[in-house]
């Protein structure tokens, strides 16, 4: 008897058993739907953001240049990372120093279409301003007064001090020899860093040390170098206008107050950095002719730093910083 009424339940209930199980079924379904969806589009958000911070920093790169060329470099850099032009805009700021780059993605439904007709489209936004460079790596032991006069692309003699026995008598005027660290004075040091660039970070506020004399055979030696180095590159043409910021021919040096004490400077406080690029004519029998006051042009580059902060430096480097 008892096992009649039991059957007699189950088949009464066995309806309602298929609907709670459909019901289930379905919930699982959409569930593993979002899943999925929700990890492709995380893929592609991540991508679009990776594609406009990049394409946001190269248009940076062009502040100078106008926002015309900001906007085809940006776009390029864009397609570069996936973000075709039809899926990218690019806003220049009146002032030409703000860049914000927008990318988008329509929002992919793979599993969850069976349940939505969504036609969304996802977005990621970057914004990069001009910057100046507040800590450098690569600086050559030569420095500039900030006080000193200052022009872009006109010709200046760096150092004009001699007292004719080969020495340069660079410690002291509108610009200067310097040693990096306290014990780091002589020509050794002087030459390895001129060619090769100081492998520290000189940030502003930083002190250093004047050189009270050079040997010229060191100068000589470490720009030759360098003007050299410069000459082998095949990717572009040496001048102060067609340079690249890497190239060997541009001296990135720090720009000095001097700190008198009793009459002397000895030492200098770093305020800003500029650009420097070298002149000189090459010998026929493959050297080059240096002067002793080191014949130059100061330019205005796009070179980013170690650290950078909001602004622009009156010396003529800039970089761009993302702010969004």
């Amino acid at each position: 008897m008892g096992g009649r009424r039991l059957k007699k339940y189950w088949q009464n209930e066995g309806g309602t058993v298929v609907v709670i199980l459909a019901c289930i079924m379905t919930l699982l379904m959409a569930c593993t739907a979002l899943v999925a969806d929700l990890g492709v589009n995380y893929v592609t958000q991540s991508r679009l953001s990776a594609a406009a911070d990049a394409a946001a920093l190269a248009g940076a790169t062009k502040f100078n240049e106008g926002a015309e060329q900001v906007k085809a470099v940006a776009l390029t850099v864009a397609a570069q990372n996936g973000v075709e032009a039809g899926q990218v805009e690019v806003e220049v700021a009146a002032d030409g120093k703000e860049v914000t780059v927008t990318a988008f993605a329509p929002v992919r439904l793979f599993f969850a279409k069976l349940f939505t007709h969504s036609t969304e489209k996802m977005a990621q936004k970057a914004r990069a301003a001009a910057a100046r460079p507040t800590a450098m790596h690569k600086l050559v032991p030569l420095g500039i007064n900030e006080k000193a006069s200052f022009e872009f692309n006109k010709t200046y003699k760096l150092f004009a001090k001699n007292n004719n026995n080969d020495e340069l008598d660079l410690g002291s005027g509108n610009s200067g020899a310097l040693a990096f660290r306290e014990g780091a004075e002589g020509a050794n040091e002087f030459e390895i860093y001129l060619r090769e660039g100081y492998d520290g970070v000189i940030s502003l506020g930083d002190i250093l040390y004047t050189e009270a004399g050079v040997k010229f055979s060191a100068l000589k030696s470490g720009l030759g170098a360098r003007l050299t180095a410069a000459q082998a590159q095949s990717d572009h043409t040496c001048s102060f206008n067609t340079c690249p910021p890497g190239c060997p021919r541009i001296l990135y040096i720090p720009v000095y107050r001097p700190l008198e004490e009793n009459g002397k400077v000895t030492q200098v406080e770093v305020v800003d950095f500029a650009a420097f690029w070298l002149e000189a004519k090459q010998l026929g029998n493959g050297s080059w002719q240096i002067d002793k006051e080191i014949t130059g042009r100061f330019i205005r580059r796009v070179k980013g730093g170690c650290t950078t902060a909001a602004g622009e430096s009156p010396f003529g480097l800039i970089s761009g910083k993302l702010v969004e």
